[in-house]
């Protein structure tokens, strides 16, 4: 089914926020540095000084901040569909995920979220567990053995794998998947740049670059998925079709994959270094957890494990994710005039919500910069149903987010139960937090693996 160009892509942003309290800070890049360093730090600034609802600026952009779980409620749901999520991200992500689900809006992306979800069913998730277990396995056991150990590249490589093997049905261990990693990586960096021009030498070609490099691969993959049998996702979307009954395009399939990828490997591998990083320094739930898996009396997770098998461990998760959130801000454009904590906004107001912010809101959490899982057995997160986003929401809350979860246990349980892990330095808590794209400690998270 083709969908028209929605005449609200083609207007420029509202830049007329002078009703709207707030600073913009420098000129140009607003307060982008100091928010790379620390956007906790930035948007506490701007919620004691102007309020929940402020404008703010960042590279080159001008929008308004909502900050607490009712506005992540409002822009969510959006029930009067007022806000694109398209042309919310577009400036940063449209041209590296162009197609991609996130980059769809309204009844366009109903239809392919609806075709994608079949993919993340309980029967495709079973297999999918099937599939991933011998790579954790194997890669895991061997990490022991290494010298030096900097837990957040090999966690990164050990994901890429499993989502070589889930997403293409593709054993990709080792050196094949490098230039793979390299693409993501490259990707990654030019998402970040601040001069977008597609020029030699600029992080923005670098990016596209590697963008480029993925879309050939994938699109390179698709064709001989057709009309084939198999239990990954690749030849799942390959074969799906239209209501027309025709397949859907090598270059739709293919931004779908790329998508789902990335969300899958870099989302994950940041969670999974957090929760790494956190569980060195308390050694007591490292043994908690260690304890509970031990319960099962089985040294895998299975699929029905993953619900109220293993609390515990599901408390871990759900804290990892309040603190580092896989994504920090979560960002809409609006589509026609609506009202955001008592202002009204035009159309084509940029209007970003942070769920990093709203799960450290110290009205709603008890003690909110410490790592305490047992805050989710005390079930603070129910105070109100938008309190706890990392995942966003509504229509658009994110497709992979069971498939996240499943990840996330199976590999942390594998290594609790194979290592007990400390800091390799001493004085590596706190660390410093590299925020963007994604969190992870800014010294890859050197360890010291003691096998069990």
């Amino acid at each position: 089914m083709d969908f028209a160009l929605p005449e609200y892509v083609r207007h420029k942003d509202n830049k007329n926020l002078s009703h709207i309290p707030g600073s913009y800070g420098l000129p140009l890049i607003g307060k982008t540095f100091q928010f790379v360093l620390n956007p906790y730090d930035v948007l506490d600034a701007g919620y004691q000084q102007h309020g929940p609802v402020h404008k703010a600026s960042l590279t080159f952009q001008k929008f308004v901040v909502a900050l607490g779980p009712e506005f992540i409620q409002q822009l969510m749901l959006d029930s009067d569909r007022a806000f694109s999520a398209r042309m919310g991200y577009d400036s940063p992500l449209g041209d590296f995920f162009a197609g991609g689900l996130l980059m769809r809006d309204f009844d366009e992306h109903k239809f392919h979220r609806r075709i994608m979800q079949t993919a993340f069913k309980i029967d495709a998730m079973r297999t999918y567990v099937d599939l991933m277990h011998p790579i954790i396995d194997r890669q895991i056991g061997q990490w022991g053995e290494i010298d030096a150990f900097q837990f957040y590249p090999h966690i990164k490589t050990l994901l890429l794998d499993v989502g070589a093997k889930v997403f293409l049905g593709m054993d990709m261990e080792g050196n094949e998947t490098k230039s793979l990693n390299q693409s993501f990586l490259d990707m990654n960096e030019g998402v970040l740049a601040l001069i977008r021009k597609d020029w030699p030498g600029l992080l923005y070609r670098k990016g596209m670059n590697g963008r480029r490099d993925l879309e050939k691969f994938f699109l390179g993959l698709v064709p001989g998925r057709r009309g084939q049998s198999g239990s990954d996702m690749a030849t799942f979307f390959a074969n799906e079709k239209t209501e027309e009954g025709d397949y859907f395009s090598d270059k739709v399939v293919g931004e779908h994959l790329i998508f789902l990828l990335l969300a899958a490997h870099d989302t994950t591998t940041s969670a999974l270094t957090m929760a790494a990083y956190y569980l060195a320094n308390d050694q007591a739930w490292q043994e908690r957890l260690r304890e509970e898996l031990k319960g099962l009396g089985r040294p895998e997770l299975e699929y029905d494990d993953l619900g109220h098998n293993v609390p515990d461990l599901d408390h871990c998760f759900k804290e990892v994710l309040r603190m580092n959130p896989p994504v920090p801000m979560l960002m809409r454009r609006t589509v026609k005039e609506v009202e955001v904590g008592g202002y009204p906004l035009a159309p084509h107001t940029m209007v970003q919500i942070s769920p990093l912010y709203t799960h450290r809101m110290e009205q709603w959490w008890t003690k909110p910069h410490d790592f305490d899982p047992d805050r989710f057995a005390r079930e603070e997160h129910k105070q109100h149903s938008f309190l706890w986003a990392p995942f966003g929401g509504g229509a658009h809350k994110c497709i992979g987010l069971h498939f996240a979860d499943m990840l996330f246990k199976c590999t942390l349980a594998n290594l609790l139960q194979n290592y007990r892990f400390r800091f390799a330095k001493a004085d590596q808590y706190p660390s410093r937090i590299q925020h963007f794209p994604f969190a992870k400690p800014m010294d890859n998270l050197p360890l010291v693996l003691e096998k069990l």
